[in-house]
């Protein structure tokens, strides 16, 4: 299927970045969590990750998400100049504190357990809109984001939808193995957006 899409002559690309969008229902966490991108852009430089917040962005807008709180996940709080993606999360801060993204609050560089968990950034000092309260999970790879998706689906006992962002249409991808209810969710929120 999205081999098909990708075609440079027949598919439903746009010229820009295609970004994988996943959507899951925890038991654990108080609202959706979106982890991107882990099934379309392999390893996402600076202006990949931005495109993919953008789409992110632009889905969450058309669910009624009015202020999306977008995490740029890293094994650190702190820029460092050993981990790429630290440079890549202060970067991407500062473009949404000058209106890049609309209408949205990203934190980067900040840790998963952070994001999720406002107690936790209060123990460690860390002061933010977004602690414990993010959206959008930004992963630095596609393996970080296939990994913690797995998890969230798996052993958190998550549920799941997923599609393709970015094309001239959202476009539903779906594991061979996926029930019948993430299929439908799928098609429930690429409505939604098409709308």
């Amino acid at each position: 299927l999205l081999k098909a899409v990708v075609n440079k002559e027949t598919g439903l690309g746009k010229g820009g970045v295609m970004s994988h969008f996943t959507a899951f229902e925890i038991p654990t966490y108080h609202k959706l969590l979106m982890p991107v991108d882990g099934g379309m852009v392999t390893y996402p430089t600076l202006e990949q990750k931005k495109a993919i917040i953008e789409n992110t962005v632009g889905a969450l807008r058309a669910m009624g998400y009015d202020c999306p709180k977008a995490a740029v996940l890293c094994a650190v709080e702190t820029v460092s100049p050993h981990m790429a993606e630290t440079g890549d999360g202060a970067a991407l801060k500062a473009e949404a504190e000058r209106g890049d993204f609309g209408p949205c609050q990203v934190e980067g560089p900040i840790s998963f357990d952070l994001a999720t968990d406002r107690q936790a950034a209060q123990v460690k000092g860390y002061h933010s809109p977004v602690a414990g309260d993010a959206d959008i999970f930004l992963v630095p790879s596609i393996t970080a984001g296939n990994l913690l998706g797995k998890a969230l689906y798996g052993m958190a006992g998550g549920k799941m939808a997923g599609l393709v962002l970015g094309a001239s249409v959202p476009i539903t991808v779906n594991s061979r193995g996926a029930a019948p209810e993430e299929k439908y969710d799928s098609i429930a929120i690429a409505a939604a957006m098409a709308r």
